[in-house]
């Protein structure tokens, strides 16, 4: 069931100034040369989906590995959630 947009942007209200990376982290991506940048995306998008994984998992505890595959792999190209 997609979650509306607008719904959970008002239920967590943001906080730009705790929200934003610290000076040494903008620092410290702006000189990692290509191949870094590369890893933190890599470990990024491993947590995320491992995050969403273990969502569904409680959300749909009966379901089968590969139907939680496929509804991880439709929301991964989806990116609506």
């Amino acid at each position: 069931m997609p979650v509306d947009t607008a719904t959970a942007q008002e239920a967590v209200p943001l906080d730009r100034e705790r929200d934003r990376p610290h000076p040494l982290q903008i620092e410290l991506y702006r000189r990692a040369t290509p191949t870094q940048k590369l890893a933190v995306v890599a470990r990024l998008r491993a947590t995320a989906l491992g995050l969403k994984e273990a969502a569904l998992l409680r959300q749909f505890p009966d379901q089968s590995l590969a139907e939680r595959r496929r509804m991880l792999r439709r929301w991964w190209l989806a990116a609506r959630d």
